[in-house]
């Protein structure tokens, strides 16, 4: 009898030990202050999907590329004078979700839906949730409860690690709540005091990908989120989560922004397409490209299909060229249809495709239409 009592008092120690190292789950808030107006007013009217920021022809100038779509993505991250990062809807290293948003609306605010997009190897983006839709009041910070688990830290894959994004989805005619700084350029420098925003057209369906990613600067998404749960360690990289995050942090006090992992530097794309249509004659298609860097801009392009998903555009390739622009400068680069290619193109006279461009170890990707010139 003593020698069980011995060891049932070892495990009650043991338990509490156990206890006592357990990881007690966090609340972190991140993002935009929500203090700036929701002012942006693109081309499109009511559909402010419609339009896509786009790099200008000269410095400090912008331009707008008509998407044809009624749904977008937007997210951004805001830099300090030092260039480093003091807002951002990037979630916490660890395992948890987020619980509440907040946005501020403009006159006659779209109805939305909030997202989480993941990042991985460089690449983004997947949707791996999306909140019901909500329709926010005009003109005031909006506030909605949501249920999206949501962390970033170690992937499935050795050595992988991944980023898990908030995102606004519009998915209606509307304004955005997007404050427009009114001084663009896609800064080649120094982020200091800047916002830069990152988008997709169209919003992605859960499970969806493309890394079609439009990058701008000047423009903050007024987002701001709570985060329920368990952070990351070394001891403990990929932790359990809450068992319910909405009712875990209650009582708990928010870390400051600092929680949210800083996101990678984004490196605005080395070349800009100077025609949406690429001629195709003798299987050989021409892209009219320019450098829009101060310095030689060399790299590999893959042409491969457009489609909403990623995994048919990563399996398949229709042809490949190195290229090398002297700086600032144009220059048509040839890039010759393989048999997937030329098959491709025979069953219909425009064929769709992304132009993914290859420098450095950083991927773009510029949406291209391949046409049979006519003999």
């Amino acid at each position: 009898m003593r020698r069980i009592c011995v060891i049932l008092s070892l495990l009650a120690l043991s338990a509490t030990a156990s206890a006592a190292h357990a990881q007690a789950p966090v609340l972190a808030t991140n993002g935009s202050t929500l203090s700036a107006p929701a002012n942006l007013a693109l081309p499109g009217g009511t559909n402010q999907c419609l339009a896509r920021p786009y790099i200008g022809t000269g410095p400090g100038q912008i331009q707008f590329l008509n998407t044809g779509q009624s749904t977008c993505m937007w997210w951004s991250t805001q830099y300090g004078p030092d260039s480093q990062p003091v807002g951002n809807t990037y979630v916490p290293r660890g395992s948890g979700a987020v619980t509440r948003v907040r946005i501020r609306s403009g006159d006659a605010p779209a109805p939305l839906r909030f997202a989480i997009v993941s990042s991985g190897s460089g690449l983004c983006c997947t949707a791996k949730q999306v909140s019901p839709p909500v329709q926010p009041a005009p003109n005031q910070v909006n506030q909605f409860a949501v249920d999206l688990p949501a962390g970033s830290g170690v992937g499935s894959a050795q050595g992988s690690q991944f980023n898990d994004i908030l995102v606004i989805v519009a998915v209606g005619p509307g304004s955005l709540p997007v404050n427009d700084r009114g001084t663009h350029g896609f800064l080649f420098g120094s982020p200091a005091n800047q916002a830069q925003a990152s988008f997709l057209h169209p919003a992605l369906a859960l499970g969806e990908s493309n890394t079609d990613v439009g990058i701008m600067d000047g423009y903050e998404v007024l987002l701001q989120y709570d985060w329920c749960g368990i952070p990351g360690t070394l001891s403990n990289p990929v932790p359990t989560p809450p068992a319910n995050p909405q009712t875990a942090c209650l009582g708990a006090p928010a870390t400051p922004p600092a929680a949210a992992p800083a996101p990678a530097a984004v490196r605005p794309a080395p070349l800009r397409a100077l025609a949406a249509i690429a001629a195709v004659r003798r299987n050989v298609a021409a892209l009219r490209l320019r450098c829009l860097l101060a310095t030689t801009c060399r790299g590999l392009i893959r042409l491969r299909p457009r489609t909403a998903g990623a995994t048919a555009a990563a399996t398949k390739t229709y042809g490949s060229a190195r290229y090398r622009i002297k700086p600032r400068k144009a220059a048509t680069l040839k890039v010759k249809l393989n048999k997937t290619g030329r098959k491709a193109l025979r069953r219909k006279r425009r064929l769709p495709v992304n132009a993914v461009i290859s420098s450095g170890g950083t991927s773009w990707t510029l949406k291209l239409t391949l046409r049979r010139a006519r003999r």
